[in-house]
């Protein structure tokens, strides 16, 4: 019986779009890969998508990828961003995305293909608001592009940091590969037939040729051939058409590579064919041919070739803003429509770059220097300056304290009926009977808002300086208690500078309410995501996904509710050895209550839904972004299971681990072997600042925002208030 085609039953097997992120060369990979389903190592597989994403897989994080050959097209750009995890700092990244194709399509239908997919995926109409989002939709987008068989995008911080107003061009790579054959190869991708100018980079032994020519498919007539290293890579030369006699020539010992790229530029303007090294013109020029009048034409094409003694591997770049429309007003209309929407990006990150700036420094005030220069605003442009400030004070979002001087204002914007807010130079003395006897301390200013949407008949008084550290006081009651709440001001950028207010501020907190008995921690954190293992006793309602509550509980016999390391170091056969330290409250009347909470959970009393919709009517007046973001795909969040049970509250220690920030492996073992479920930037400065101030009951209470320290903006609100809602319902039972 005759043997089926092999291609013929693959082709009929259905595909899957599977995504693999990886390392390389300190550079972060995600790779998004066709494959067919009977190919996938289900072993490796972490998530399958659902719903709108089915079709998807997620791998496991993977310590390497193979090696799968030059990328047929490569695209790369500067994408300006900003560091959640570290205050809001704006960072440049590099980006490259890269190509692969399957079938037998020419160079010109790819490189149209990628970069209808590059425009597609950077419409502004839908343009992700983060990394994670980004993915998504070249994940969705890829299903449609069958002809790509694989992209792979690569990210790369960048310490060039280029001025705003300057958009940095996106530059497109076609890669051609020529066999060691002396047959020459069109490349109708690249685009010459305007242009009197291209660099290239290869790699090859010797005899690199490349011919410019007026007819496609033709390299004989009217055409010009360069040869560069030729002759055992000892000369190079310019000829009359392909193999024809040579018009200039020069020598040039070793000017190509096998192992490494080179790269060259050739010009034919003004009747002169010009050849160099490097990638910008008139540096390193090694041949130079006056073209006589019967001998020039109109450069239309490219082809390039390499002899019998290498194979050659080449990349051409371009702007993608050279490619050209055909109609001109076509052209000179899309040109208008990039540049306004470059404007409105421009004005948008700059407003949302000084209202986070002004929300983390909050309750301290910003001089209008600072936001100028934290914002990167050019100090010569105080139009922009001033219509970005007028902006948001005129949405009641900030506030001019004294000249020169704003601050974030407390509460919502104008359609908000603000709770009242008094600005003092000292805090009123409270009787004995309005002393609150619980604190709360967050750092985010979405954190303040969800905590104060738990507080009834609250005042807030904001004791602000125009030098030194301002303090933010929300009082008012929760149930039977008098609660405080306060915000620490942290400085964008200065670690340090932000720690030593956290502590001073914590301090005097407790100084200005004696009557504090019980302090509560609230605010956002990264999850620590455990596999679930069917043989492992571990439960679901054990581990932890977006949105869910973690609470600092000692768990397997240690005391430890916070555990930070502070260095590793490698001890002989037994691995690596961490240096921890940890803290612990000695009054657990806050642990009984939780664990008491846990008691009626399991009996199927969970009164978190009810509270949390409650809630976001109230925060929905102020900010809409409080609803809960959609899981979707994000690389890493979690199996369906978990993505459809609610928010569920996990018991655990907290943890931080900044020396360990670059190496996700040692992070996930350090929080296994330490019982950690949450990690957050760092409270060491708070916990310090409690423990010297005699403060034996706290609890830290942390939502679920990402999978690294809660940095991630999108979810950040709802964590927020999932995180009070537990805080509530705590204090609710305090004492009941």
């Amino acid at each position: 019986m005759e043997e089926p085609d092999i291609s013929l039953l693959k082709m009929a097997d259905s595909e899957e779009i599977v995504m693999t992120a990886a390392k390389r060369d300190g550079k972060a990979i995600m790779r998004l890969e066709r494959t067919f389903i009977s190919e996938i190592d289900k072993s490796k597989v972490h998530h399958v998508a659902g719903g709108s994403y089915k079709g998807i897989l997620i791998n496991k994080t993977s310590a390497g990828l193979v090696d799968t050959g030059p990328a047929e097209g490569r695209l790369e750009f500067l994408a300006y961003l900003v560091n959640e995890g570290e205050h809001n700092q704006s960072l440049q990244d590099h980006w490259t995305l890269s190509f692969w194709f399957r079938g037998t399509e020419d160079g010109l239908v790819k490189k149209n293909t990628y970069t209808d997919y590059f425009r597609e995926l950077m419409n502004p109409a839908d343009f992700p608001k983060d990394y994670i989002g980004f993915i998504k939709k070249a994940l969705v987008l890829l299903r449609e592009y069958s002809v790509i068989q694989r992209v792979e995008l690569q990210v790369q911080q960048t310490q060039d940091h280029s001025p705003e107003d300057a958009i940095p061009p996106i530059r497109s790579f076609t890669t051609v590969v020529t066999p060691a054959a002396n047959s020459f190869r069109f490349v109708p991708e690249v685009c010459i037939n305007q242009k009197s100018f291209i660099t290239f980079k290869v790699k090859a032994a010797c005899d690199v040729r490349v011919v410019l020519s007026s007819i496609y498919g033709d390299v004989n007539n009217k055409a010009h051939e360069i040869v560069i290293g030729a002759e055992g890579n000892t000369k190079s030369y310019i000829r009359e058409s392909a193999n024809g006699p040579v018009r200039a020539e020069s020598l040039t010992m070793n000017i190509v590579s096998e192992e490494n790229f080179r790269y060259f530029w050739i010009n034919w303007a003004h009747q002169h064919l010009e050849v160099g090294r490097g990638a910008q013109y008139g540096h390193g020029r090694f041949l130079r041919w006056h073209v006589l009048p019967k001998r020039q034409f109109k450069v239309n094409c490219l082809a390039v070739a390499t002899s019998k003694s290498s194979k050659g591997h080449w990349e051409f770049a371009e702007l993608l803003a050279d490619y050209k429309e055909e109609d001109p007003e076509v052209e000179a209309g899309r040109i208008a429509k990039r540049a306004r929407i470059r404007e409105q990006y421009m004005w948008l990150a700059r407003k949302y770059r000084m209202l986070h700036l002004l929300e983390d420094a909050f309750p301290n005030v910003v001089k209008i220097e600072d936001l100028v220069r934290k914002c990167k605003i050019h100090v010569s442009d105080p139009l922009v300056i001033a219509l970005v400030l007028a902006e948001l004070q005129e949405r009641g979002l900030i506030k001019e304290v004294v000249d020169g001087h704003w601050m974030r204002k407390h509460g919502g914007g104008p359609a908000h009926k603000e709770d009242e807010v008094k600005l003092v130079k000292v805090m009123p003395v409270l009787s004995s009977r309005e002393q609150p006897n619980i604190a709360i301390v967050t750092t985010l200013f979405c954190e303040k808002l969800a905590v104060d949407a738990m507080i009834e008949n609250r005042t807030t008084f904001v004791k602000c300086k125009t030098e030194g550290e301002s303090q933010v006081y929300t009082i008012g009651r929760i149930g039977k208690h008098r609660v405080v709440s306060t915000k620490l001001p942290c400085t964008p950028g200065d670690v340090e500078a932000s720690n030593i207010a956290a502590g001073n501020s914590v301090t005097r907190l407790l100084g200005t309410f004696s009557k504090v008995e019980h302090v509560f921690l609230v605010g956002v954190g990264g999850g620590v995501l455990h596999q679930h293992d069917p043989d492992d006793p571990m439960t679901t309602d054990d581990l932890v996904t977006l949105g869910d509550v973690v609470v600092s509980m000692p768990s397997n016999g240690t005391n430890a509710m916070y555990t930070k390391c502070y260095t590793r170091e490698k001890v002989g056969k037994e691995g690596l050895q961490y240096s921890p330290r940890t803290w612990h409250s000695h009054d657990d009347t806050l642990r009984r209550i939780v664990k008491k909470l846990n008691e009626k959970n399991v009996r199927g009393v969970n009164p978190l839904e009810h509270l949390i919709t409650s809630a976001l009517e109230q925060l929905n007046e102020i900010d809409s972004k409080f609803q809960k973001p959609s899981i979707g795909v994000s690389g890493v969040e979690t199996t369906e299971e978990l993505s459809e049970r609610g928010t569920t509250v996990v018991c655990g220690a907290i943890g931080s681990v900044s020396c360990l920030d670059n190496d996700e492996r040692l992070r996930m073992l350090f929080a296994k072997s330490n019982e950690i479920k949450a990690f957050d930037k760092d409270f060491e400065a708070v916990l310090e600042s409690l423990e010297g101030n005699r403060n034996e009951s706290y609890l830290m209470i942390r939502g679920i925002a990402d999978f690294q320290y809660g940095g991630r903006k999108e979810w950040q609100p709802y964590a927020s208030l999932v995180a009070a809602v537990y805080m509530k319902t705590i204090i609710l039972a305090l004492n009941e």
